[in-house]
Formats: structure tokens, C-alpha cells, sequence
């Protein structure tokens, strides 16, 4: 201590200010480099340490953006400051911005954390795992006084990491331009977590974010066919907004079971019109990690925004006693969700700026990426009409099932030939239910049952109808299993979620990886047959099918991730095509539609979400011409006449489901409950909506739908791209309008020019 006393006071003072400096430059002062180019001149920078004027101040300046890459039809510029980019569109002069519509900012009421959200390029979510459990915090790079670091020109575009040493979280991404479009990434191998762990990311979230008022606009959300949330202020729904995951819930982290209120989404898309601007997104890597994430005004704030959450961690159910149904709810803390996550933004040019024009989009990006051509009609003026037989069904009794036999494979023949016989010579058949056990019981579905008339009926049926140029598809349904039958063993080949459980309720969801040798089996078995294909289906309301949903499996002899699960059920799919066997797919996920010649009962509705407006056919602009599809059984129609304009509307080909006896006793069957199977009751129906639909779509099968809209609240006009025209009438007054006239609940065809 005398020591210390000695040493003069100006040495104290001299020594607090050097260390005051280092600490300064150690801790403030970025000294990253750039690389040289158009963003070398950029200055990185804490961007959250400037306090600014609330105001036009707040958002990124046009003069800091500096162009870093251009094509024939778009300018990308890099705002190095703050991580933002403009997109140029070369084409009309329209400006996208990554934050929200500079125009109106001086309306935003919006204040606090969400306010930065707005204005910052990155949103997440992340939690505490490392003690005591805690809520999960969501935060932005502005919040945590991030820094934009390793700033650097690419080919096409820049890159750049956000780099938030407060929360131990460090995200590179990349953005580039390609053709019409601007693709962002986040690259996975670069991500860090220190002692947080990261749920989800939402990159660049208000990217074309508007506000309502004063513009015509929606957005375009994958619900169901397609749905829109108009702009308007929405002031009812401050707690409503679009969430869900793509492709549905993984139900390996389901932490209950009850049902979804939704439809799962089909289409890894989203979109948003706001005037004479439009753009349409694909999720393209790390689609089946991916939440779409829409809200209207007035929820957070005023604007209208729709984004892609990349998913990194989710809630599982832990069970800790099955008998019992004890479980926890948490989070798995070792292991996140990996893989790189991209999201294609593609600008529309001003005529195209609506939804048609992102349908279309989507059709022509669906034929670059999977070579898609349009289909190749057997009958140029005649659709094919698709009738579903079941073979048996499975009837549940007090202490034991009863087998309720439907159509035996010469019931089969006489159905086919007394159709064919009335005039219905365009037909597809799918037989279903033809295994042990009926429809309901599912696993391996070798062999036809013999109380159907085995595999020898089958071949004579299929050899029969073939004398007529009708293609059979069997039916099949590879993803569950409540038989056990060709060897399967809940334990050993069951899907486990992340908790370890396997995932067993009715049936056992089957892990993907056991397939091979079950698939393997029964395709020579097929092709014995001389079936044409088969088709993929799904059980009762299911969500879960094969070509439709995705789910993490950990079972740890066939353990498969959400997108590896999606390529899995694809490389199945090619073993059936490989084999010259054609598939039909049941409610399928656009990942199905390179492998499937038809889609059953493709979803032709939206979910009633009180902020959205309407149903769009958008699945079926996109589809129709590049593979057929059918809708509800007309035989189940619960509004007859409105479902039959509905499929018009659509451009969906008939479809029907029939038996030949027992059609009673099928209102309690197990998993079909039809109130009007028996075909002898639908053959003159069957004939007249056949000769109805040639007459409208027959000619227009392998066509594009080129356009839809609305003539009148309750009338719809769709455009194909032979000059044909639909117009369907759903309400109950008669529609008149230059000309064309339309009674209640009725169409009208319009081709060349005249009306029929």
C-alpha cells in the first residue's frame, strides 16, 4: 500500500484513460474490412448504438444504397449500413424494398420492440435451455445493437452476416438476383448459438410490407386452393393472423392431438398485391423447416405483411408414463433443425400483378424445375370420368368387427359395363379396399382377397376393363399400419417422435425407411396383376398421406429428417414410375405432382379464416393442363348444385365412389362413412353431369387457365387459353351483363365468341 501511495496522481489518471481507450476499440470500434466493389465504400456499423428521430430517419436512406448486381430485368441495391436492399424492377420502374413502404412510415402508430421490428432486416426467437425453464423471447438485430459484418460482393449479389454479440447469435445470409426474381439464404454452416438456443428467423419479414389505406391490395395466402386477406384496416382482428407450417404440422412435435382447424399447406408459396405491384414467393430450401407467417393491418401494426419463418427448434412431448398418458412439454437443446433456407421472391410485371399472374408464375416455375409438359389427353373432347370402387370395408361391432363386402371383382364388371353401356366411355377406375380386411385395414395389401375373388378375379376384372380402354389403380396407403402384417413391427418400423414414443393411436404411422423392402415386394405384384398403377390415398380425414404430408421420424433404425422424408416419399414414387407403373395421388403436396398423372380430391376451398375474404382456384391455375385432378365425390356432395358449379369453376373432372351391395351398412363403417354409395342410384346422374362436363371442360383439359375474376359477388368467370370461357352463377338472382346472361345457380359456356 505505501508503494501504491507513491506513485503520482497524473500517473492514475493517464492510466485510466489508456485503458478507457483500449476498452473502446476492443469493444466499439469494428475494424472488419469489405471487400473491394460497390459495397467497399459501405461503413459497418452498430446499428442499433444511434438513437434517430423518429421519422422518415428511422429507415434506411436511398442514398446509401449502392448497386451490387443487375440483370436484364431487375437492380439489386445494398444498403451496407443496416442490411437492407432495393430491387429495381427494369421493366415498369416499380421499387421492393426489404422494410416496409418508406410512403407511409409517417402513419405508422406502431411503438416499442415492434417498431425496431419493422425496421430491422432480421426477426428471431430464441430461449434460455441451459437451467430452469424459461418463456421463449423474440428480439431483432436493432434491439440487440447488432452488427453487419463480413460484408461482401458475390456473383449475382452480396452477402453478409448479422452478427448480435448480446444474445451469442451470429447469421450470414446470402441475396442474389436470378432472372425475374431475388433469392435470400440463410447458409446454416455458418449460424452460431453461444448459450441460447434459436427457435426461428424470419429474414427480411417486411419485405413489400403496405399499409391499407389509399390502395387497392391482398395477400395471397396457401391456404386450402388459395386464399386472400384483403387490405383493410382489420381493426376486429388484433389477435388474427396466418400461421402454418408447410406441409402441415410434423407430428412427431405435436404437443396434443387435437385436430387442425386449418387446411395443411400444399404449396410452399405466398404472395402480396398492393396497386399495380405484385410479388410471388417460393420457400424453396428448407420448405419443410418453414412456417408461412401473414398479418393483416391493425395486428402489429399497420402495415400488411407475409413472410417465411425458418424454423431452428420446435416443442415436443416428452412421455413419462404412456399407460398413464403422463408427459412435459420442452424443447431439444442439442439439436437444432439444419440445413440452408431460401426463399425466392419474384417480381410480376405490372399486367400480371395479381394472383392469376402468380398462379401462373408458379405453373411455369413448377415446368423449369421438374420439366413438366402439358398433358397428352387419351380423348381430346372427352374427360375422363374416375369412379372409385370399394372392394370391402370394415364394420365396428361391440365385441367383434364385421366384414361389410362391397364389390367382388365381378361386381366390379358389371359396374363398368353397365356404365360404359349407358354412354359413359371415357372412364378411369380405382379399386379400393381390395386387400384383407377392407379399406380400413392397412400395412402390406398383398394379396386381392379371396371373398372379392382373389388375385385371379383381379386379373380378369383388370383384363376386362382394359377391353374397354379403362385404366385400373389400386389403392394402397403406405403410411400406416394397424395389421402388422408383412412382417411389420410397431417398435421396430413405427415412426418415434423426438421423446422416443412411437406414434400410435388407430394406427401406427409407418417410419419411411421400412418402405423399401415392402415396396420392393410389391411391385412385381402389381405389374402381375396387369394393374395400370396404383393410387396413393388417405384414410378417412387424415391429414397424414403419403405425397402430402412430412414428418421427422427418430426412430433410430430409419431416422429421417422433415425434408429428408420429402425425398424419400419421392424416390418410392420413381420406383413405381421406373416400373411403368402410373401413380395417382390423394389431397397430394405439389412436391407429388412430377410423379403423379392425377390428383383425387384436390383441395378446392379455404379454411374461413374471418380475415380472409375468399377462395381462389390458385392450386388450379397452376396445375390445370400439366396433370388432371379430381374434387369431392359427386355422390358426397354436401351442397350438390353449388359443388357442381364449384368444379366448373375449377376446371375439376368428375369423380364418384360406388358398391354394389351393403350401401346401408357403410353410414358405420370405420373409416368410410358414405351415405349414398350404391351405383344403381346414380347411373342417369353419372350420365348427365359426364355429358355436362364435356361439353364445358372436354376440350380444355391439357389447357391453361389464363384468367379469373369476379363479374359479380356471387359470379366467377374462368378464361382458358383456347379463348374458352366459364361463367358459374352462385347466387340466386339472374346475372346480366353485356350481353351475357346467367341464370341462378347456373353457368354459361362462352367459346368463339357465342354463348351456350
Amino acid at each position: 500500500m505505501k508503494l501504491l501511495k507513491r506513485i503520482p496522481v497524473s500517473v492514475w489518471i493517464w492510466t485510466v484513460l489508456i485503458i478507457a481507450l483500449l476498452l473502446f476499440v476492443v469493444t466499439r470500434l469494428d475494424i472488419s474490412s469489405l471487400d473491394r466493389g460497390a459495397v467497399a465504400q459501405a461503413q459497418q456499423g452498430n446499428v442499433g448504438a444511434v438513437k434517430v428521430e423518429k421519422g422518415l430517419a428511422e429507415l434506411p436512406q436511398e442514398a446509401d444504397f449502392k448497386t451490387v448486381a443487375q440483370n436484364g430485368q431487375l437492380e439489386l441495391k445494398l444498403d451496407a449500413k443496416t442490411g437492407h436492399f432495393n430491387v429495381v424492377d427494369k421493366r415498369n420502374g416499380n421499387v421492393w424494398r426489404s422494410y416496409p413502404d418508406p410512403e407511409q412510415w409517417l402513419n405508422e402508430k406502431q411503438e416499442g420492440t415492434w417498431r425496431n421490428h419493422l425496421r430491422s432486416p432480421v426477426m428471431l426467437r430464441y430461449i434460455d435451455l441451459t437451467g430452469k425453464v424459461t418463456q421463449p423471447k423474440e428480439t431483432n438485430l436493432l434491439d440487440e445493437q447488432g452488427k453487419i459484418i463480413d460484408v461482401a460482393n458475390i456473383d449475382g449479389g452480396f452477402k453478409l452476416t448479422f452478427d448480435m454479440p448480446s444474445k451469442q447469435f451470429t447469421i450470414p445470409i446470402e441475396v442474389k438476383l436470378e432472372g425475374d426474381s431475388v433469392v435470400t439464404k440463410i447458409i446454416d454452416s455458418g449460424i452460431k448459438e453461444g448459450s441460447l438456443s434459436l427457435i426461428w428467423i424470419r429474414l427480411y419479414p417486411f419485405f413489400g410490407a403496405s399499409h391499407s389505406t389509399g390502395q387497392e391490395g391482398y395477400l395471397f395466402i396457401p391456404d386450402g386452393s388459395g386464399a386472400l386477406i384483403p387490405y383493410s384496416q382489420h381493426s376486429t382482428n388484433v389477435n388474427r393472423i396466418y400461421q402454418e407450417p408447410v406441409y402441415g404440422a410434423d407430428v412427431s412435435f405435436k404437443a396434443n392431438d387435437e385436430p387442425q382447424s386449418r387446411h395443411p399447406i400444399m404449396m410452399p408459396v405466398f404472395g402480396a398485391k398492393s396497386a399495380d405491384k405484385g410479388f410471388l414467393s417460393v420457400i424453396e430450401d428448407g420448405a419443410e423447416m418453414s412456417d408461412v407467417v401473414a398479418s393483416p393491418s391493425g395486428v402489429f401494426s399497420g402495415y400488411n405483411w407475409i413472410t417465411a419463418q425458418q424454423n431452428y427448434r420446435s416443442t415436443y412431448k416428452q412421455v413419462t408414463n404412456e399407460q398413464k398418458n403422463r408427459f412435459f412439454i420442452t424443447y431439444n437443446k442439442k439439436e437444432r433443425f439444419t440445413g440452408d433456407r431460401a426463399v425466392r421472391y419474384i417480381m410480376l410485371d405490372k399486367p400480371k400483378a395479381n394472383y392469376v399472374g402468380m398462379a401462373e408464375r408458379y405453373r411455369q416455375y413448377l415446368m423449369d424445375k421438374y420439366k413438366l409438359q402439358p398433358i397428352k389427353p387419351k380423348n381430346e373432347t372427352k374427360l375422363p370420368l374416375t369412379v372409385n370402387l370399394v372392394g370391402a370395408e370394415r364394420q365396428n361391432g361391440l365385441i367383434t368387427d364385421a366384414y361389410l363386402k362391397a364389390t367382388t371383382t365381378s361386381d366390379a364388371m358389371k359396374i363398368v359395363q353397365r356404365l360404359y353401356g349407358l354412354g359413359i366411355d371415357n372412364m378411369v377406375v380405382n379399386y379400393l379396399g381390395w386387400a384383407e380386411g377392407g379399406y380400413s385395414d392397412l400395412g402390406a395389401p398383398l394379396p386381392v382377397d379371396s371373398r372379392l375373388g382373389g388375385e385371379k378375379g383381379m386379373k380378369q376384372f383388370i383384363e376386362f376393363a382394359h377391353m374397354y380402354d379403362i385404366p385400373v389403380y389400386l389403392g394402397t396407403n403406405y403410411m400406416f399400419n394397424n395389421t402388422n402384417a408383412g412382417g411389420f413391427n410397431r417398435r421396430q418400423h413405427g415412426l418415434r417422435d423426438l421423446g422416443g414414443t412411437v406414434l400410435y393411436k388407430d394406427q401406427t404411422i409407418v417410419s419411411l425407411g421400412y418402405l423399401d423392402k415392402v415396396v420392393d415386394r410389391e411391385i412385381p405384384y402389381f405389374k402381375k396383376l396387369g394393374a395400370d398403377g396404383v393410387l396413393f390415398g388417405t384414410v378417412g380425414f387424415s391429414s397424414e398421406g403419403f405425397g402430402r404430408s412430412v414428418n421427422s421420424d427418430y426412430n433410430t433404425n430409419f431416422p429421417f429428417s422433415r425434408e429428408e422424408s420429402r425425398k424419400k416419399q419421392q424416390e418410392i414414387m420413381q420406383k413405381f414410375k421406373d416400373a411403368s407403373l402410373e401413380l395417382r395421388g390423394s389431397k397430394s403436396a405439389t412436391f407429388a405432382v412430377p410423379y403423379l398423372n392425377t390428383i383425387d380430391q384436390l383441395i378446392d376451398d379455404y379454411s374461413y379464416d374471418s380475415f380472409s375474404e375468399t377462395s381462389i382456384p390458385f392450386i388450379q391455375i397452376a396445375l390445370h393442363g400439366l396433370v388432371n385432378y379430381t374434387s369431392q365425390h359427386v355422390n358426397e356432395r354436401q351442397e350438390y348444385q353449388k359443388q357442381f358449379l364449384r368444379d366448373l369453376e375449377y376446371g375439376s373432372a368428375l369423380s364418384f365412389i360406388f358398391i354394389a351391395e351393403n350401401a346401408e351398412d357403410f353410414k358405420n363403417a370405420d373409416e368410410l362413412h358414405l351415405y349414398s354409395p350404391d351405383y344403381r342410384g346414380w347411373e342417369t346422374e353419372a350420365l348427365q353431369q359426364y355429358q355436362k362436363m364435356n361439353e364445358a371442360l372436354g376440350d380444355v383439359q391439357n389447357k391453361f387457365i389464363v384468367n379469373h375474376r369476379t363479374l359479380a359477388p356471387e359470379v366467377k368467370e374462368t378464361t382458358y387459353s383456347n379463348g374458352k370461357r366459364i361463367i358459374v352463377n352462385y347466387g340466386n338472382t339472374t346475372y346480366s351483363s353485356g350481353g351475357i346472361t346467367v341464370k341462378p345457380q347456373d353457368y354459361l359456356i362462352v367459346k368463339g365468341g357465342t354463348a351456350r
